[in-house]
Formats: structure tokens, C-alpha cells, sequence
């Protein structure tokens, strides 16, 4: 069944890529991956004191409690109505496990968030991409003229990935409108922006958002991600919801970093600072076109260079971004992470160099 099936893309290791180029881990810079650069140190000290009191030989509490009330104080959401997932990879996996299967259809606003396809296909449903319009806008109008009996799903990613442009509240609640068909947001990058179709789930039932820890709290290694929804949904979700997918270690961690979220504040303040200084200064150069972000992310087109040759020398130099110029839909484009100040100066100096070298 899987002959055919095309997976999810693996992004080596550090250490392969340091390997392969013959220079220290150490001098690798990871741009690919959109994940923090600022570390939980706050709450990594704080669970060290304690892990010899973690009960890590019992399986944690089944229904995560904990975790679900810190969860509902931090969105003001009805913790009866949070699933905790092991990244927001598991809440996509339960939910399409839940609403698709073979002979049902799943759409997407593409290009997006690859893992879509994959946790659609997965389930034997057949996954449609409808693609954005210019500037990545969803095209609500095809969306909907998309969508037929046989839809069980409709995703949409905002800020969307790669791209890093927001799906209109409005585009949300005419989908939710005007089909039975449950639509799915992905919130991962939420923090980076605060624009939430959240109050949407007082109005609508087939409304599931899904969120993580992974970016703006620096928690990517933990794995933690959860499920907002309505009640009825949540009860439903939770018959194909894995009872210990999550490690105690890993929710003890989570808990104290909702309970301590300013330093999270103070990352995404200093995260969205560098965007909008380094979006400024790529504008500038000549032959890119950089596209508005809200997220920790840019999309860069190379409209004169050959993105690949660009990605090749960046990579020379121990640069690592996600090379997106394959995908028809964002030929010519490079996504870059943002980092620290230090960080993305290197990346500015390094493009500034390439392209006075490529454009020769």
C-alpha cells in the first residue's frame, strides 16, 4: 500500500550536515526547521531540581488534568474541552484518523504544511490541495466550490507555512457556514502573531483548532501540542486518542512553562523585532521579493538567481534554510527561520556576499 506513497521529507541531523561538509556541529546554523532560538533555561532548571521526584517507572496521569487546566488558563478555554497530543504532528494524526477514511476527501490550502497530505493519505482519503491565490491568499471561492458530501476534512494553516501569511477570520467562519465538514486550523505559530479563530468555537461545532509548545515556548523536543475544540468534538476525539502518548517528564516541563510563559513573551517581542529588521533590510536588495510574515519565518523568492544555487552556497557556509523551489507553487523560494540578532546578521552577510558572487 505504501509503494507509491510519498513521506514526510526528514531533515538530517546537524551532525550529518556538519559531516558532509567537513566543519564542527558547533559551526552549523540551523535556519530550516522553524523552531525557537531562545531556550525554556527557566524552566529546564526548574524541572531539574524535581526529576528525581517525577514517578517516571508509572505511566502519568491518562487525562493529563494538569496539563489541561494550565493549558485552559493560558487560552481561557474549558479544560474538558483541551486534548493534549504529543506535538501538534499527534493532534493532526487523531483528528484525520477520526474524519477521514477511504473514499473521503480531505482539502487544503496549498501550498501548506506538508504533514497535511501525508496524515490525510495515511488514512486511505484522497487529499486535495486547492491552491492559494496570489500573494498566498486563500481562495475561499474555490475552497468552497471544493467542498461536496464526500469532504471530511478542510485544512488550513495559519500563519500559514511556509508562506507566513494569516487565513481571514472571515474565510473561517464562512467555511465553518456553509459546510457540515469539520474544518481544522493550525495555530502553531500563534504566538507570533495573537490572531486566533478560537472565539469561533462558541458559534461552531465543526470548528477544531490545533496548537503546540514547539515554536514560541522553545519546547519543540518535548512534544507537546493540544486540541481546542467543543465538547461534543472533544468527546469524540478522545475515543481515538493514544491513553499515554505524552511522558511525564515532558508535561512537568510544559506545565512550568505555561505557568511561567513572560520569558515566552520576551522571545516572540524579540523574535518579531528581528522579522521586521530583517525582512527591511532583504527588501532592499536587489532581485528579492520577501514576503510578509507573521510568524517566525520569511518565504523569500529569487526572482533573478536560482534559488537552488543560492540554498547550495548558503548550505557552503554552514547556512541551513528549507529549500522550497521544487513545489511548482513556491518555485524560487527559500524559507529562512528566524534567530537571534548574531544569527541573522551571519545569514544577512552571507546572502549579501552570494549574490554579489552568483549575479558576476
Amino acid at each position: 500500500m505504501l509503494d507509491a506513497f510519498e513521506p514526510y521529507g526528514w531533515e538530517p541531523s546537524t551532525e550529518q550536515i556538519a559531516a558532509s561538509l567537513g566543519i564542527r556541529p558547533d559551526k552549523i546554523l540551523r535556519m530550516d526547521l522553524n523552531t525557537s532560538p531562545v531556550a525554556p533555561i527557566a524552566s529546564l532548571r526548574a524541572i531539574s531540581k524535581k526529576v528525581t521526584k517525577i514517578k517516571v517507572n508509572l505511566y502519568p496521569d491518562t487525562s493529563y488534568s494538569g496539563l489541561r487546566r494550565d493549558i485552559s488558563d493560558y487560552t481561557s478555554h474549558d479544560a474538558d474541552s483541551i486534548i493534549p497530543t504529543n506535538g501538534a504532528d499527534e493532534a493532526i494524526d487523531i483528528v484525520s484518523r477520526i474524519f477521514l477514511e477511504k473514499g473521503v476527501e480531505a482539502l487544503a490550502s496549498v501550498p501548506t504544511y506538508s504533514y497535511f497530505r501525508i496524515a490525510s493519505e495515511l488514512q486511505g482519503a484522497k487529499y486535495i490541495g486547492v491552491p492559494r491565490l496570489e500573494g498566498f491568499e486563500d481562495n475561499i471561492d474555490d475552497l468552497l466550490s471544493s467542498i461536496n458530501r464526500n469532504t471530511g476534512l478542510v485544512l488550513l494553516c495559519s500563519p500559514n507555512n511556509p508562506t507566513g501569511n494569516l487565513t481571514p477570520l472571515k474565510t473561517v467562519e464562512n467555511l465553518c457556514r456553509e459546510t457540515e465538514s469539520s474544518i481544522v486550523v493550525d495555530e502553531a505559530y500563534f504566538e507570533y502573531c495573537g490572531v486566533t479563530a478560537q472565539p469561533l468555537l462558541e458559534k461552531f461545532s465543526n470548528l477544531i483548532i490545533i496548537r503546540t509548545l514547539s515554536k514560541a515556548f522553545g519546547l519543540a523536543s518535548a512534544r507537546i501540542g493540544y486540541i481546542l475544540a467543543c465538547a461534543e468534538t472533544v468527546r469524540l476525539i478522545n475515543k481515538a486518542r493514544p491513553p499515554n502518548s505524552l511522558g511525564a517528564i515532558n508535561i512537568e516541563l510544559a506545565r512550568h512553562a505555561l505557568r511561567h510563559r513572560d520569558y515566552m513573551r520576551r522571545a516572540v517581542r524579540d523574535i518579531v523585532n528581528e522579522r521586521e529588521r530583517l525582512r527591511g533590510y532583504l527588501s532592499r536588495m536587489e532581485g528579492l521579493e520577501v514576503y510578509p510574515s507573521h510568524a517566525n519565518f520569511l518565504l523569500i523568492r529569487f526572482k533573478n538567481l536560482d534559488a537552488n544555487r543560492v540554498y547550495e552556497e548558503l548550505l557552503r557556509r554552514g547556512i541551513v534554510v528549507r529549500n522550497l523551489s521544487q513545489n511548482p507553487l513556491t518555485r524560487g523560494c527559500l524559507r529562512v527561520t528566524l534567530g537571534l540578532k548574531k544569527q541573522n546578521e551571519r545569514l544577512l552577510t552571507a546572502l549579501k556576499s552570494i549574490l554579489e558572487f552568483l549575479g558576476r
